[in-house]
């Protein structure tokens, strides 16, 4: 027989579950909430449906392996590749059992001598953490090209030289001698811009190599074109180097892959982190400015695009325009890039097809070239850092104007995008600031939803 005691416990559970169960029909949201804060099994790709102007789109987002800044991402057919920005190289691909998952296949590629541990080494103790984001794989290529029996794969990077402690950009290339398993021979440095930089040449940031450039595209059978930045040497930081044919920054420049020679194709760039070029030889480049002052560009070969004497910009603490009360703000009468010679409007220096008013942060792009999105085609798609987005134009091709902008929101600061052959979008994002939070590969396809 219930004693009293035994008697109130019974009661008190009956009315604790009696008081979840109304909880829970009540605020099924809050229910979902805790569910969506659960740990997902990090080996399967988290999917997201976004909606756009003509299609809704499924963002397969996969994180990659490794914590590594910078790198890229290229294609063979539809095999995808990744190499981080410490020379890890993956094939990503399907799951053979469990099609809704991607591996990484790690690939036993030699890697090249860019000396990178000899610069942390030397030069980490002065600059911290930027010493090991900063230096490393900028971008990654693989064409065919005359000279070569099978396809050719090429690496951008910082290379440090060790006898003269100083850094320039260079491109390692290798003759792929297997596509099945990615076999190559030995790599060969063919480019090292030429004047060797001192992590001195700027001050403010010392070791500016976030203003590095480095993307690669196929010119013709027997050229790249490759991007390189100018460091912030830009006259106000550190010297001028952009305007200066006798060296290599703040250019883009073409270069022979089999007897190294190379050329200024382009000046007067500041960072041009995005290259591309079309199936009508249009060459377009995205161009970090400064505040306000991100460009597309329509490259032709020997035009001045005007950096530093030129740029819709403004110097990067000239105004906040999220600033409410102006009487605060100590920059309102210094809305100015100092040395633009041209009061914003830049004439006389090859005029950019689009600059962002405000911060953008263009990194690279394509033109849109399938009929898979077939409202797409021909539009250039410009992929973002600072804004996480990615921003679809209407371009027309007869008076080089831009009819019509899409922002595609993706929530991550994205550093590479390529375009599959069936179709499909690639995006590679940054790393975060924790080291769980690596970068991810995102593929984009219709929504069946």
């Amino acid at each position: 027989m219930l004693n009293k005691k035994n008697l109130i416990l019974i009661f008190l559970w009956i009315v604790t579950i009696l008081i979840a169960i109304i909880w829970t029909f009540e605020n099924p949201d809050k229910i979902l909430s805790l569910k969506s804060n659960l740990k997902p099994d990090e080996n399967l790709p988290q999917d997201r449906v976004i909606d756009t102007a003509y299609y809704p789109l499924n963002l397969k987002k996969i994180k990659t392996p490794v914590y590594s800044k910078y790198g890229g991402i290229e294609k063979i057919g539809e095999k995808i590749y990744y190499i981080s920005g410490d020379l890890d190289f993956f094939q990503l691909q399907k799951n053979k059992i469990n099609q809704n998952k991607y591996d990484f296949i790690p690939l036993s590629l030699a890697k090249i001598k860019n000396n990178k541990d000899s610069f942390l080494k030397k030069n980490k103790s002065l600059l911290g953490k930027n010493a090991w984001f900063l230096f490393g794989v900028k971008d990654i290529l693989i064409e065919e090209f005359k000279f070569f029996e099978n396809k050719a794969l090429l690496i951008s990077s910082l290379n440090y030289n060790v006898n003269n402690n100083c850094y320039n950009l260079a491109v390692y290339l290798s003759e792929i001698i297997n596509e099945n398993i990615l076999e190559i021979k030995e790599w060969e440095k063919i480019f090292s811009s030429e004047m060797c930089l001192s992590i001195n040449l700027t001050k403010k940031p010392m070791f500016a190599a976030a203003s590095s450039g480095g993307r690669i595209v196929k010119f013709d059978d027997e050229n790249i074109l490759l991007s390189v930045g100018d460091f912030y040497a830009d006259g106000i930081n550190g010297p001028m180097l952009s305007q200066d044919l006798d060296n290599d920054y703040g250019k883009i420049l073409k270069i022979n892959i089999n007897n190294k020679e190379h050329e200024i194709f382009s000046y007067g760039h500041r960072n041009p982190q995005g290259l591309y070029i079309d199936k009508n030889n249009n060459i377009f480049s995205t161009e970090h400015g400064p505040r306000g002052g991100d460009e597309i560009n329509l490259i032709k070969r020997g035009e001045n695009y005007g950096w530093p004497y030129a740029t819709y910009g403004t110097n990067y603490n000239s105004y906040n325009a999220y600033t409410e009360d102006l009487s605060k703000d100590k920059n309102k009468n210094k809305r100015v890039w100092p040395i633009d010679k041209t009061n914003n409007t830049h004439n006389d220096y090859t005029k950019p097809i689009f600059s962002w008013g405000n911060t953008f942060g263009a990194s690279n792009l394509i033109v849109y070239e399938n009929e898979y999105f077939k409202k797409w085609n021909k539009n250039i798609i410009v992929s973002s850092l600072s804004t996480k987005q990615l921003a679809r134009f209407v371009y027309n091709y007869q008076d080089n104007s831009i009819l019509y902008l899409e922002y595609i929101p993706i929530n991550k600061r994205i550093r590479d995008i390529l375009s599959l052959d069936n179709g499909n979008i690639v995006l590679l994002t940054d790393i975060g600031n924790n080291m769980e939070d690596h970068a991810e590969i995102i593929l984009i396809s219709k929504s069946e939803n």
